[in-house]
C-alpha cells in the first residue's frame, strides 16, 4: 500500500490496521506466527514506523495480536474480539442497553441504604431496598464482562425483584406490569472512577483500574422512584457509548 492510497481511505495506521486485519483473516500469518517486524511493515507499505506501531495497537485493541517480548508481534485470533456499543438515540434506548446483552444474577438481598448509596440513588438514608447483583455480557459465545450491574429497587415493589424474568426483562417493565405504574422520567449520570476491589475482580481487571459509571434512575408520576441501577465498565476497547440526538425538524 502506498502513502497516496492510505491517505485516500483514511489515517494510514487505519488503512494499515485494515490490510494487516485482512491478511490475519486469511491465515496470513497464521494463528501463533508472528507479523513482519515493524521495520520490514514500515518499508513493505511504505510508512513511518509510528504509523506502524499505531496500526498495531489498534490490532492490540481488537484481540488479533499480541507483543511478545524478544519475539515480535504475535497473531492470537483471526477474528476481532465482538466490541459491544451503547447507541442512545432516544429515551428508549436510555432506558436499558440498545444491542444483545445478557445479564447473569449472581446475588439476590435486601439493605437498609446508608448515607452514601442514597446520595449515589438519589433516595434518602434509612431506606429499604431489595438489591440485584449481576454481571452483564454480549449476548453469544464471549463471555468477556462488560458490566459489574448493581439494581436497587424500593421495598414496595421488592417482589419485582424475586421474579423469574430479572436478566432478561428490565425491573421497570416488571414494576409497569404489576402495579401499573410507567415510567415518566429517566435521570442519568456517567463519571470517571478508579475500580473498586469487587467490581475489577467481577470483570476480570485489577483494583483501581479506570473506570465509568453510569447510574439511572427511574421514576413514575410525582417522582416515584422505581428503580436505580449502577453499571460499572472497565476502561476497554470493547464497550463504547454513543449519544446521537437529532433536531425535531
Amino acid at each position: 500500500m502506498t502513502r497516496r492510497s492510505a491517505t485516500r481511505l483514511g489515517p494510514r495506521y487505519a488503512a494499515l490496521a485494515e490490510t494487516l486485519a485482512a491478511g490475519i483473516a486469511a491465515g496470513q500469518p497464521a494463528i501463533g506466527e508472528n507479523l513482519p517486524t515493524e521495520a520490514k511493515l514500515a518499508e513493505t507499505h511504505g510508512v513511518s514506523r509510528a504509523t506502524v506501531r499505531e496500526a498495531l495497537r489498534r490490532l492490540r485493541d481488537q484481540g488479533l495480536v499480541e507483543p511478545v517480548h524478544g519475539v515480535g508481534t504475535r497473531v492470537t485470533a483471526r477474528r476481532p474480539r465482538p466490541t459491544y456499543e451503547m447507541a442512545v438515540r432516544s429515551l428508549a434506548d436510555l432506558m436499558g442497553y440498545g444491542g444483545p446483552t445478557h445479564l447473569t444474577v449472581t446475588k439476590r438481598d435486601r439493605l437498609v441504604v446508608d448515607p452514601a448509596l442514597g446520595a449515589l440513588l438519589g433516595d434518602g438514608a434509612g431506606v429499604e431496598m431489595a438489591r440485584i447483583t449481576g454481571i452483564r455480557t454480549a449476548a453469544g459465545a464471549d463471555p468477556t464482562p462488560l458490566a459489574a450491574v448493581e439494581m436497587f429497587i424500593p421495598a414496595p415493589f421488592a417482589a419485582a425483584a424475586e421474579r423469574p424474568e430479572v436478566g432478561r426483562t428490565p425491573i421497570y417493565r416488571l414494576i409497569e406490569r404489576q402495579w401499573k405504574i410507567p415510567v415518566v422520567d429517566m435521570r442519568q449520570e456517567i463519571a470517571a472512577l478508579s475500580l473498586p476491589r469487587t467490581a475489577a475482580h467481577a470483570l476480570g481487571v485489577r483494583a483501581g483500574t479506570p473506570g465509568l459509571r453510569i447510574v439511572r434512575r427511574f421514576y413514575g408520576p410525582k417522582a416515584l422512584l422505581l428503580e436505580a441501577t449502577v453499571n460499572l465498565h472497565a476502561a476497554s476497547p470493547r464497550f463504547a457509548y454513543a449519544i446521537r440526538l437529532s433536531s425535531p425538524e
